[in-house]
């Protein structure tokens, strides 16, 4: 009996560590982290609400760069949001200058593209060189959308 618990002791380890050398361990793949992609389609002129959203984007983008989460954003502006693109406020209009200061911070972060629909802007009577330094025109809002919803942009409307 003890010649057997000897032996035992002697070569479980050898048998062991064959049978670990023959598990055939994959390799630690960490996964992609998928790049976030968002379109936020301002056509309100309710000016407090839109400062509101604009705050909301500027949280949302900062909580992907502190998780490291890879992101796009573009905020397409038309219809009753369009006044905000231009540079002209009055002195004593506070909530347009409070939305200014939030479009400025939202245009400070990386991969973000602020978009002011062609078609709206004319149709207000904005001129070209009245337009915030970080607004870029495109021709149509809604061909604008429609290309990023098929480009797989989550589509997030602010429209009250």
């Amino acid at each position: 009996m003890k010649l057997r618990t000897i032996a035992t002791m002697v070569f479980l380890p050898m048998f062991c560590t064959a049978q670990i050398s023959q598990i055939d361990l994959a390799p630690v793949v960490e996964k992609a982290v998928k790049t976030q992609n968002v379109v936020f389609d301002c056509s309100s002129a309710d000016k407090k609400y839109v400062a509101s959203r604009l705050r909301l984007i500027d949280m949302s983008i900062k909580e992907y760069v502190a998780n490291g989460t890879p992101y796009n954003v573009v905020v397409t502006i038309h219809s009753g949001c369009t006044d905000i693109v231009s540079k002209k406020i009055a002195d004593d209009d506070k909530m347009m200058k409070n939305v200014y200061k939030k479009l400025e911070i939202v245009s400070k972060h990386e991969n973000v593209s602020i978009e002011a629909c062609q078609i709206a802007v004319d149709r207000f009577g904005i001129e070209h060189n009245e337009l915030h330094p970080f607004i870029s025109l495109v021709p149509n809002s809604i061909t604008r959308v429609i290309s990023l919803q098929n480009d797989g942009y989550a589509f997030i409307p602010f429209s009250k």
